[in-house]
């Protein structure tokens, strides 16, 4: 990694928390009505950066740290009123204060970054450097900010130019849901003009900041990926030729299932994570005092899910947007996993592929540990084997989307027919639009493949669990603090199989085979599109 490139990561990597954290049991629960959101003042942010910086310049560390304590807490404010701002309008997505509120964090964040680096690098220059590493920052922290700066001018336009698109995107996938309005209006080809833009942008980004590719870029600056990408494109393959078969069987499992309403999501899941108990049932008890989740059904929510942490409250909070189905007990379900380990943690730090397996996992331990959960075991599986096969499709599409020498509408079309096909969606009945309909291409590039190696230990635990009772619950409940932010580290450490080493698919695939095959399942075709319409985060 070269010197331009440590420094994006390591902003990213490594935000010191060195304020003592308070007890589960001594800090002070704030209810989510409660929660107060105000636009962040980005003057006054610089100004206290501007006093840490000025402090930097002596030789006594308490002192440089109360500067440091002090932009933190701005630090943690900021992201905590971004989050506000996003769950807020993802609630209405015609809501025009929240929109205007949302896009004016999101435009900030890479400022606001930047002056978290600018401090590093005030620090770096301190004559108190070594002491500070020492004590606090750990040796070496700050090699990655001698030398050049990172944050030049075109890089921050070129990362305005991003959030702008973004927020394009979301005005415009308020719509996405219509098909007539699509029809009318052509919402699908301006999704999918936004992604050709954003696709050129981010080249233009990871260009900018020395790396071979964007998905080399996006690796090292959102990701903590211990695996190279040639890895994972041998794994994306190895997919398409051991699971494709099962899925154009089985992949219609997790249709048709029963109506279900918040209350009923709410109730499995309590009495799922009250049987769990522990830091599983303590989390669940604070989400449902403090009223930290939207789960119900609305018009124009926007269509995902996803868990944030909320850094100035130390709280976590869930959104759900429900299909109103039995199916919302397992997104639920994700989203809490991804709550516990912020709960029990204080806002995890580890990497996107570390996390997931929190998430996933809780999906499994549910079926152990829920009501009535034949039906849902079979509908997870199918679902599981889905995961497998339609995001290593999607993760592929996007690697290749970035490869193109001149993306547009058209050629965008034809790669996804192209490798869609390839991965069995002609036995779904696809759409060569329907990438559009993918949140995650739009708003985080490169996360897809996390869902599917995590789903590899995800599934873990759960095999563990059916074979000796408890055990894969004991795993998951022993981790979920973890600060290990690396995945094939993480596996190590937590005695799990990487989903790499070889026959490790064609047993997951034997355990799928077998789970159908012992149910009596029906595998008569169902109509409809597979697509990513209820996205978790």
């Amino acid at each position: 990694m070269n010197a331009m490139k440590k420094k994006i990561s390591l902003l990213l990597i490594l935000l010191v928390i060195l304020l003592p954290i308070p007890c589960h049991g001594e800090s002070e629960i704030t209810p989510y009505s409660e929660m107060e959101y105000s636009r962040p003042d980005l003057a006054w942010m610089q100004t206290v950066l501007d006093d840490a910086c000025s402090l930097a310049e002596g030789n006594d560390t308490q002192t440089i740290l109360d500067g440091v304590y002090a932009f933190y807490d701005a630090y943690d404010w900021f992201y905590t009123c971004y989050s506000l701002a996003d769950i807020r309008y993802s609630a209405n997505l015609k809501d025009k204060y929240w929109a205007a509120e949302n896009e004016f964090c999101l435009s900030s964040a890479a400022q606001v970054d930047q002056m978290l680096d600018d401090l590093y690098y005030a620090l770096a220059e301190s004559p108190a450097r070594k002491a500070l590493e020492r004590e606090y920052f750990g040796e070496g922290f700050f090699t990655a900010y001698d030398g050049d700066y990172v944050w030049a001018d075109e890089l921050l336009d070129l990362m305005a130019d991003e959030s702008a698109l973004i927020s394009r995107y979301y005005s415009q996938s308020n719509y996405s849901a219509n098909p007539i309005t699509n029809l009318l209006f052509h919402r699908d080809d301006q999704l999918a003009q936004t992604l050709v833009d954003l696709i050129t942008v981010r080249n233009e980004i990871a260009a900018y900041c020395g790396y071979d590719s964007y998905a080399d870029y996006a690796n090292d600056y959102y990701y903590y990926r211990d695996f190279a990408p040639a890895q994972l494109d041998d794994y994306l393959e190895e997919i398409r030729e051991e699971l494709v078969p099962l899925y154009r069987e089985y992949w219609s499992l997790s249709a048709d299932l029963e109506e279900s309403d918040e209350v009923e999501t709410l109730a499995f899941l309590r009495s799922a994570a009250e049987k769990m108990g522990g830091t599983i049932r303590d989390a669940f008890q604070l989400l449902e005092d403090a009223g930290l989740y939207d789960i119900g059904y609305g018009d124009n929510k926007y269509n995902s899910s996803f868990e944030v942490y909320l850094p100035y409250y130390y709280e976590p909070f869930i959104f759900l947007n429900p299909s109103l189905t039995v199916y919302d007990h397992l997104s639920f379900a994700h989203e809490f996993g991804h709550f516990v380990n912020d709960y029990a943690s204080y806002g995890s730090y580890v990497g996107t592929d570390v996390s997931e397996i929190f998430s996933q996992g809780m999906e499994y331990m549910v079926l152990c540990y829920g009501e009535d959960t034949e039906a849902l075991t079979i509908a997870k599986l199918s679902d599981s084997l889905c995961t497998f096969v339609e995001q290593a499709c999607f993760a592929r599409f996007e690697q290749e989307m970035y490869r193109l020498e001149y993306p547009s509408i058209v050629t965008l079309c034809a790669l996804y027919q192209s490798i869609a096909q390839e991965y069995g969606f002609d036995a779904v009945g696809f759409d060569p639009m329907e990438f559009v309909t993918i949140t995650h291409f739009y708003t985080n590039p490169m996360y897809l493949s996390s869902y599917i190696i995590s789903n590899d230990a995800a599934l873990q635990l759960y095999q563990m669990e059916l074979e000796n009772p408890g055990t894969g619950l004991a795993c998951l409940n022993e981790n979920l603090d973890t600060q290990e932010p690396y995945f094939l580290a993480f596996l190590e450490e937590a005695g799990l199989i990487s989903p790499f080493a070889p026959g490790r698919l064609q047993e997951i695939s034997a355990t799928f085979e077998s789970a159908f095959a012992e149910a009596g399942v029906d595998t008569s075709p169902v109509p409809g599109l597979i697509g990513e319409e209820n996205a978790s985060f």
